[in-house]
């Protein structure tokens, strides 16, 4: 690992050959134990400036640039707090030439009252590339920590730690961003959009240190309250329709025996009760004859809207009826006890349950409006979904706390309990998986705002997960688009194939846009041109030669092939130096054809 100082800067390819995506980690601790502070990430052009509202990554839109950058939220770690940020750096869009990172403090909080400031960043594997310690962070309120950016092909990483005196105010204003309002009396929340990124006003501050307990507490109600007000203006029909699913979703509780419990063969059920009947009524003809001429961003949008709304009601619903039994050994003891809590497991399946299939659904919903191909049967597709659906990334392990998943307005609160008995006794229960356990126990352990907080947890995962999936199914949607266009055009389909494999591993690696590119054409290629190359598919080490000989043989007009290769260089962003080879020697075969 490489120890970066002030100014310092260094390429991440040569540090390892596994940096097409990255993870960024920013943590510090307090002397108080209460400090904190927001982290932000900007997408930066090549002037320094953002594009629009969807380059500013921050705690209301944690996922930017296509689904490139993604904010994880912060894990709690043995001194402090551990911010983390993924960067899948081969799917950045091309405009975009710089990624900075900073984080903000409010309330009259400095980074300099924290300590042990720093930044590491590792590869995909997980192994650490660079750490980067800040020691004179100062009075400021706001601070850059490093930025990424490109040069030629390869994207470096430099050490900032410049703070703004100014605050969020004048870090904005260096990079384009607008804020409306005046920062000091502006409530919480975004602004009205503008045509430049919006910056929201600061949120309350959390509580002091030495801030009475019971004062704190009235504090963070005050502001989940703006999120249950909302719920609380649903109208009756949203209502009616909650209270139905819930009712199918305990009959199917019902129905699960211990053993589905504990082995968590529950999901299983779950999932092929939740899309089996689902599937067969709802497809695009379906959503056609509701949406007629309408966009499908415009349907998605508002699909994802509503989903969040319901699984809201419903985390009201849910954490009402957790038992008293639960409630009452809850408050000056810290937790409940191991004998009490399971009083709450039946309450607990429903609502996982209850959002699990929502966001199932929603997911499925959202390909078919992008008109992604699904075949539910194929366990491929099938583990796709729940992956989009669920927001779990490609071979991920579950880690990182309950409050990577929970929006900062209640961190305060669950900070206390989180360490406690309540999450230790629950952490004991055969109930579900660990992942879902993690994500939903902390509304079994905290009545004080047990149903505000569970309106908030349930219609913040599932506009993240919404958010998502519309990102994913959106982009396979752009490669699907560019797959048709070639295919319609091709006069050379067997041959196009070859073409645009070599042009894929030209710099020997392949980024998920390439392989999605690939595995269309290869579908489109088989359905509309009735051509299987299963020589192709049992290449390895493509022969560059080879396909030289396959271009050279062929007669006739050849720029159709050349349109391929250029197409499949630029899909998942800018055109490198190996794969421009490929096409420059394209051409000049073409033309001498």
């Amino acid at each position: 690992m490489q120890k970066m100082v002030k100014g310092a800067n260094v390429g991440l390819a040569a540090l390892s050959d596994d940096v097409g995506s990255v993870m960024m980690s920013l943590g510090w601790s307090s002397p108080t134990g209460e400090g904190d502070a927001d982290v932000s990430v900007l997408l930066l052009d090549g002037n320094g400036k953002v594009r629009s509202d969807a380059d500013f990554c921050f705690y209301n839109n944690p996922i930017a640039g296509n689904g490139s950058v993604q904010l994880l939220g912060k894990t709690p770690t043995a001194d402090g707090n551990e911010d983390r940020i993924s960067f899948d750096l081969d799917a950045v869009p091309p405009e975009v030439e710089q990624i900075v990172v900073a984080a903000s403090r409010y309330g009259g909080s400095r980074f300099g009252d924290l300590n042990d400031l720093h930044l590491t960043l590792a590869d995909s594997s997980g192994d650490s590339l660079v750490q980067f310690s800040i020691e004179d962070a100062g009075a400021v309120s706001a601070f850059i920590f490093g930025a990424l950016y490109r040069r030629g092909d390869e994207w470096k990483f430099r050490a900032v730690g410049q703070g703004y005196a100014s605050g969020p105010a004048g870090l904005a204003a260096d990079f384009g961003v607008d804020i409306e309002g005046d920062a000091r009396t502006t409530g919480p929340g975004p602004q009205a959009a503008s045509p430049s990124a919006t910056v929201p006003a600061p949120r309350a501050p959390e509580p002091a240190a030495d801030a009475d307990e019971a004062e704190a507490e009235a504090e963070v109600d005050a502001e989940v309250e703006a999120d249950v007000a909302g719920v609380a203006g649903d109208d009756d029909a949203d209502r009616e329709f909650v209270e139905h699913e819930r009712s199918e979703i305990k009959d199917f509780v019902k129905g699960l025996s211990p053993d589905d419990i504990k082995s968590g063969g529950w999901f299983t059920k779950l999932s092929a009760q939740a899309l089996s009947s689902y599937t067969d009524k709802v497809d695009w003809k379906y959503f056609q004859e509701r949406y007629e001429g309408v966009p499908a961003d415009v349907i998605v949008d508002q699909r994802v809207k509503m989903a969040s709304r319901y699984a809201a009601l419903e985390g009201g619903l849910s954490a009402g009826a957790y038992s008293a039994a639960v409630a009452a050994t809850i408050g000056s003891l810290g937790g409940a006890s191991p004998a009490t809590v399971p009083a709450a497991v039946a309450t607990m399946m429903v609502d996982v349950a209850f959002i699990t299939r929502l966001q199932l659904r929603l997911a499925y919903d959202i390909a078919v409006l992008y008109r992604v191909p699904l075949d539910l049967s194929d366990p491929d597709d099938m583990w796709k979904l729940i992956r989009v659906a669920l927001t779990i990334k490609t071979g991920e392990a579950v880690r990182g706390g309950v409050t990577k998943a929970v929006p900062a307005m209640v961190r305060p609160v669950i900070k206390r309990f989180y360490s406690g008995a309540v999450l230790n006794a629950a952490k004991g229960l055969p109930v579900v998986g660990k992942y879902l356990l993690k994500r939903n126990v902390i509304k079994i352990g905290i009545p004080v705002v047990g149903v505000p907080l569970a309106v908030v947890l349930n219609r913040y995962t599932t506009l993240l997960a919404g958010r998502h999936a519309q990102a994913v199914f959106r982009n396979e949607a752009r490669v699907i688009e560019i797959a048709e266009r070639l295919t319609g055009r091709s006069r050379h389909p067997q041959l196009m194939l070859w073409v645009a494999w070599l042009v894929v591993l030209a710099d020997e690696k392949i980024a998920d846009d390439e392989a999605l590119l690939i595995r269309h054409l290869a579908r489109l290629v088989r359905d509309q041109h009735q051509v299987v190359d299963r020589q192709l598919a049992h290449v390895v080490d493509i022969d560059r030669a080879e396909v030289w000989r396959r271009v050279d043989a062929e007669p006739g007009d050849l720029s159709d092939l050349l349109d391929v290769a250029e197409q499949v260089a630029a899909v998942d962003g800018d055109v490198n130096t190996a794969e421009n080879a490929v096409i420059s020697e394209l051409r000049d075969r073409c033309c001498r054809v």
